[in-house]
Protein backbone atom coordinates (compact mmCIF):
# COMPACT_ATOMS: atom_id res chain seq x y z
CA UNK A 1 0.00 0.00 0.00
CA UNK A 2 2.76 2.51 0.93
CA UNK A 3 4.39 1.54 -2.16
CA UNK A 4 1.74 2.00 -4.43
CA UNK A 5 1.03 5.37 -2.81
CA UNK A 6 4.24 6.80 -3.47
CA UNK A 7 4.08 5.62 -6.91
CA UNK A 8 1.18 8.03 -7.48
CA UNK A 9 2.41 10.82 -5.49
CA UNK A 10 5.71 10.14 -8.16
CA UNK A 11 3.43 9.94 -11.29
CA UNK A 12 1.57 12.95 -10.00
CA UNK A 13 4.69 15.34 -9.65
CA UNK A 14 5.89 14.18 -12.83
CA UNK A 15 2.71 14.79 -14.68
CA UNK A 16 2.33 18.46 -12.54
CA UNK A 17 5.78 18.98 -14.11
CA UNK A 18 5.21 18.24 -17.58
CA UNK A 19 2.37 20.50 -17.56
CA UNK A 20 4.15 23.72 -16.55
CA UNK A 21 6.89 22.64 -18.86
CA UNK A 22 4.32 22.75 -22.04
CA UNK A 23 2.67 26.34 -20.29
CA UNK A 24 6.48 27.46 -20.58
CA UNK A 25 6.79 26.22 -24.23
CA UNK A 26 3.32 27.61 -25.07
CA UNK A 27 4.51 30.98 -24.22
CA UNK A 28 7.53 30.72 -26.41
CA UNK A 29 5.71 29.52 -29.24
CA UNK A 30 3.41 32.20 -29.20
CA UNK A 31 6.28 34.99 -29.14
CA UNK A 32 7.72 33.23 -31.95
CA UNK A 33 4.03 33.86 -33.54
CA UNK A 34 4.20 37.64 -32.42
CA UNK A 35 1.18 37.11 -30.71
CA UNK A 36 2.95 39.16 -28.11
CA UNK A 37 -0.61 39.51 -25.70
CA UNK A 38 -1.23 35.74 -25.84
CA UNK A 39 2.37 34.84 -24.59
CA UNK A 40 2.21 37.50 -21.99
CA UNK A 41 -0.98 35.97 -20.75
CA UNK A 42 0.27 32.54 -20.99
CA UNK A 43 2.86 33.31 -19.40
CA UNK A 44 1.44 35.08 -16.43
CA UNK A 45 -0.76 31.32 -15.80
CA UNK A 46 2.77 29.97 -15.69
CA UNK A 47 4.69 31.95 -13.42
CA UNK A 48 1.36 31.88 -11.05
CA UNK A 49 2.19 28.32 -10.57
CA UNK A 50 6.15 28.16 -11.35
CA UNK A 51 8.36 31.93 -10.92
CA UNK A 52 10.39 31.24 -13.55
CA UNK A 53 13.23 33.54 -14.96
CA UNK A 54 13.06 32.82 -18.42
CA UNK A 55 8.83 33.55 -18.26
CA UNK A 56 9.15 36.51 -16.69
CA UNK A 57 12.55 37.99 -19.05
CA UNK A 58 10.18 36.97 -21.90
CA UNK A 59 7.05 38.56 -20.89
CA UNK A 60 9.29 41.88 -20.39
CA UNK A 61 10.36 41.66 -24.39
CA UNK A 62 6.43 40.95 -25.21
CA UNK A 63 5.58 43.57 -23.47
CA UNK A 64 8.36 45.79 -25.03
CA UNK A 65 6.73 44.91 -28.51
CA UNK A 66 3.81 46.07 -27.51
CA UNK A 67 5.20 49.17 -26.41
CA UNK A 68 4.30 48.59 -22.98
CA UNK A 69 7.55 50.06 -21.17
CA UNK A 70 6.39 50.29 -17.76
CA UNK A 71 5.45 46.39 -18.17
CA UNK A 72 8.48 45.66 -19.63
CA UNK A 73 10.69 47.16 -16.67
CA UNK A 74 8.55 45.28 -14.45
CA UNK A 75 8.80 41.91 -15.93
CA UNK A 76 12.61 42.32 -16.09
CA UNK A 77 12.61 43.60 -12.39
CA UNK A 78 11.13 40.27 -11.45
CA UNK A 79 13.85 38.41 -13.58
CA UNK A 80 16.70 39.87 -11.89
CA UNK A 81 15.17 39.41 -8.30
CA UNK A 82 14.37 35.98 -9.02
CA UNK A 83 17.72 35.43 -11.01
CA UNK A 84 20.82 38.08 -10.89
CA UNK A 85 22.87 35.94 -12.91
CA UNK A 86 20.11 35.39 -15.49
CA UNK A 87 21.74 34.96 -19.17
CA UNK A 88 19.34 35.64 -22.52
CA UNK A 89 21.14 32.58 -23.93
CA UNK A 90 18.51 30.63 -21.52
CA UNK A 91 15.36 31.40 -23.45
CA UNK A 92 15.64 28.89 -25.86
CA UNK A 93 13.58 30.66 -28.01
CA UNK A 94 15.73 30.23 -30.84
CA UNK A 95 15.65 26.40 -31.24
Amino acid sequence: MKTLLTFLTVAALCMAASFAAADYAAGVSLYKKQQYAECIRELREYTEKTPDPRAYYLMGYASYKLRDFSAAREYFSKTYLLDQNFEPASLEIGK
